[in-house]
């Protein structure tokens, strides 16, 4: 059965007038990594807003310099577990917007929680750099908890089982019925999970999607696929303001379990994805732009 979701579009005048300066503010917050690195999740999350600001103005990521943007949010978002990983002083090359950059470790800080790992994962999956997201993969969950608690960052407890049973799929690690189970339970607001109804419209769908990907159905995954862009449209579209809000532009999660279906079905033709939507950027989805440069 075939799905056509459609999406909600972000019409921000000034983001066609501004593009230019935006893709010259993404270089030198970039840039300014190689002096200091403390301040580098403000620099990836900048980096990751840019990103989506690009596919406003190029939905399908048909344009170059979109996958371009696209693929600094990742390599910065990763930068952050590679400097908070080796010992505080140390140099760290990364590649980062088409340079390899020497960057200084920082050893364990605030940054490295389950928010940011989410982020750098599905944003490598995209990008379809298995070496980054197996390396997230080994990332400690409790340092990940650590992190937060440090920086005075609350999460749900439902993250951290989401976050083990991701790390057991990828790595075939024992243990991703109970964590991805443990995570749906703890994910529901009727079991004390904060967040309102983000809960039931962008958390709990991608589990869902998820679930049934891991089982390797892909009727149920299609379907679930579908009722979680559906939810996410319905979410970013509740007000006005959410309507105008970069974060509805797309639902990273669900794109990056979209991806990893395409590329299962080059394997095994009979897994099969049948969603189309505007949420979906077709040049990501389908890996266009994969090998262009390196990342």
């Amino acid at each position: 059965m075939n799905y056509h979701i459609p999406s909600h579009r972000i019409d921000e005048p000034a983001y066609r007038l501004k593009e230019k300066k935006f893709q010259e503010k993404r270089s030198k917050k970039i840039d300014s990594l190689s002096q200091s690195t403390l301040s580098a999740s403000m620099t990836a999350s900048t980096v990751y807003r840019y990103a989506r600001i690009a596919l406003t103005l190029d939905p399908e990521a048909g344009e170059l310099k979109t996958w371009e943007a696209w693929t600094a949010a990742m390599q910065v978002y990763n930068a952050l577990f590679e400097l908070s990983s080796t010992p505080e002083g140390t140099e760290v090359e990364c590649m980062i917007d088409h340079r390899m950059r020497t960057l200084t470790a920082t050893g364990p800080r605030h940054f490295t929680n389950a928010g940011n790992w989410e982020t750098a994962f599905f944003l490598a999956i995209t990008c379809r750099d298995e070496k980054r997201w197996r390396a997230l993969c080994e990332f400690p969950v409790e340092t990940l908890r650590e992190s937060a608690q440090k920086g005075g960052i609350s999460y749900n407890e439902y993250a951290y089982h989401w976050v083990s049973a991701l790390q057991a799929f990828v790595l075939n690690r024992p243990g991703l019925a109970e964590h991805l189970a443990r995570a749906i339970e703890l994910s529901d607001p009727r079991n004390g999970a904060f967040g309102g109804d983000m809960l039931d419209k962008l958390v709990f769908p991608q589990m869902n999607a998820f679930r049934h990907f891991a089982d390797g159905n892909s009727s149920a995954f299609n379907e679930a696929l579908a009722e979680g862009l559906t939810a996410f449209g319905s979410y970013h579209t509740a007000t006005p303001e959410r309507a105008e809000d970069i974060d509805g532009v797309v639902p990273l999660g669900l794109l990056a379990l979209a991806c990893w279906a395409h590329d299962r079905h080059q394997h095994h033709p009979e897994f099969t994805l049948e969603v189309e939507s505007g949420y979906l950027p077709k040049y990501i989805l389908d890996g266009g732009w994969v090998g262009e440069f390196p990342v």
